[in-house]
């Protein structure tokens, strides 16, 4: 009998032990490095945000993140890796909204939107309309009268198919009832380079490309003119309801530990905030644009639904 109840004693002893370790191991996260996969390579807008993120946002979690590029296809490479990860909290992702919104319907991709948490979004840089600075076209309304009387005649440049540069393209040119003939790029670099050496004639880009290169800056498809280019007129101003922005955020694997979500939500938050970032915002022409994981979640699903209307659209009228 006095070895049954030694045995009895040392198993509620162990039971003891676990139930007082088990809430300490939860609370102490993270006790170690935290792997931040960004689905681009090292250069463009989300690596050079998410590198100054990661830094503000080790100070508030007390350890180190670790930026991990893992770029490819538009970023669906990186993000199909990311809904693989264990969802303990320390793998979390940073991706561009296209590779959730837009590319699922043009591509098959081995996850959807609710294959992930989310965190935050970290930036939303609202589309461009931009031509080199000798263009014929001064205005938006120069484009559209010289579209409707040369179908199919203008070219107009962007990042590639289904991108939110393609898609603001795609939103006017069914508004205003008028086609163009879409060249796309890999990279920003590329189109301007075209787009100056007059091989294009339109791009649909981004404020930090339109700004380095001096381009003529011809409607923004934003709800309010930018800070950073007062001048330039809303595409809804002009008459077209277009307003697309490049959305970039932070994600986790589906199922990610309540407290490790709130400890990245509040690490993301400090880190958007901090002066450091918005330095980096500013060196961009990108305005903060800070949303909590259920806000951007629900941005994204609403951009899902709006895409796929145009997308179906774009391929019916082919």
């Amino acid at each position: 009998m006095n070895s049954r109840k030694s045995a009895l004693a040392a198993a509620a002893a162990v039971c003891m032990a676990v139930a007082m370790v088990a809430p300490a191991s939860a609370s102490s996260y993270p006790d170690k490095s935290v792997d931040m996969i960004v689905s681009f390579p090292a250069g463009g807008m989300t690596d050079t945000v998410s590198r100054v993120l990661a830094s503000e946002m080790s100070k508030s979690l007390g350890q180190s993140v670790v930026v991990i590029n893992r770029g490819g296809a538009g970023g669906t490479i990186g993000t199909a890796s990311i809904a693989r990860l264990p969802h303990d909290g320390y793998s979390i992702g940073a991706i561009a909204d296209a590779a959730l919104t837009t590319l699922p319907h043009i591509q098959k991709v081995p996850y959807t939107l609710d294959s992930f948490e989310y965190i935050c979004r970290i930036y939303a840089v609202p589309v461009l309309m931009v031509v080199r600075p000798d263009s014929s076209f001064n205005s938006l309304a120069d484009v559209v009268k010289y579209a409707k009387a040369h179908p199919d005649q203008l070219n107009f440049a962007t990042v590639g198919p289904g991108t939110l540069p393609h898609l603001a393209a795609l939103d006017l040119m069914k508004q205003a009832h008028i086609s163009m003939t879409h060249i796309p790029y890999k990279g920003e670099g590329q189109a301007v380079i075209d787009l100056l050496g007059k091989h294009v004639d339109v791009y649909f880009g981004t404020s930090a490309v339109a700004a380095a290169h001096h381009l003529k800056q011809l409607a923004v498809a934003s709800d309010t003119r930018l800070k950073e280019a007062p001048s330039t007129p809303t595409f809804t101003e002009l008459g077209y309801k277009v307003t697309w922005s490049i959305m970039g955020g932070l994600i986790a694997p589906k199922g990610l530990d309540p407290n490790a979500r709130t400890m990245l939500g509040k690490a993301c938050a400090d880190g958007v905030n901090s002066r450091h970032y918005l330095s980096t915002l500013k060196t961009l022409e990108a305005a903060p644009a800070y949303l909590t994981g259920a806000q951007f979640k629900k941005v994204m699903v609403e951009e899902y639904s709006k895409s796929h209307v145009l997308l179906k659209d774009a391929v019916r009228a082919k």
